[in-house]
């Protein structure tokens, strides 16, 4: 069973993506980045990703933009520039650095979705873990668990909270599924959304920031 989603009515219309710009080694990876895709433009939701026409996030952007749907890409001038991952699908916007593309998607999704991926996903993945648990933001995070991919970074997360390094309620806004459907039915129930995060300057020093990833 792949969820309720017939039964649901629908809220949220603003997604982020996290996941890698390979397409990996299993062709099942790309099937379900191709059937989430669909399942974006079934339910109307338009998407924020980093960029480019490659990989898993260009094959979910690629069906969201070419069915009709707001795309936004958000990625640094410095890969921009380069065209390091092809073409954007949508609106591009160049951001300084890869912190800045986090702020930027964070600021105008309502829920965040992780796809399998290396090191630059979980670096986006971890900055928004460590965002959440200094309360900078309360977005809904769901990990589309393919095959397993984030059994272990589950487990680890249900330690920390053991070990007391995260509160229970900062450890809720991350949420998994093996399916599709599921994953966006799970997604609809952190509903409150009260403002769209913090400032820059809560965040941080921004002349700091503006040395980060300026490659």
């Amino acid at each position: 069973m792949e969820g309720t989603s017939r039964a649901l009515s629908y809220t949220i219309r603003f997604v982020g993506l996290l996941g890698s710009h390979s397409l990996g080694r299993n062709p099942k990876l790309m099937a379900t980045a191709v059937d989430l895709g669909r399942e974006l433009i079934r339910r109307r939701i338009s998407l924020a990703y980093g960029g480019g026409n490659v990989g898993l996030q260009g094959t979910v952007a690629s069906i969201v933009f070419t069915n009709g749907s707001l795309v936004r890409g958000f990625i640094p001038g410095y890969l921009a520039t380069r065209r390091v991952y092809g073409p954007t699908y949508g609106v591009e916007h160049i951001v300084s650095s890869n912190y800045y593309k986090y702020f930027e998607m964070n600021y105008v999704v309502e829920a965040f979705i992780v796809l399998p991926g290396g090191v630059d996903t979980m670096e986006g993945l971890f900055t928004l873990i460590s965002w959440a648990s200094k309360e900078l933001h309360n977005r809904p995070i769901g990990l589309l668990n393919i095959y397993g991919y984030f059994n272990n970074l589950i487990k680890f997360l249900d330690d920390v909270v053991r070990q007391n390094f995260m509160s229970l309620s900062q450890r809720k806004l991350f949420i998994s599924s093996f399916f599709v459907g599921e994953l966006l039915d799970k997604l609809e129930f952190p509903k409150a959304f009260p403002d769209r995060g913090a400032s820059y300057d809560e965040f941080a020093n921004p002349e700091r920031l503006d040395l980060e990833l300026d490659l």
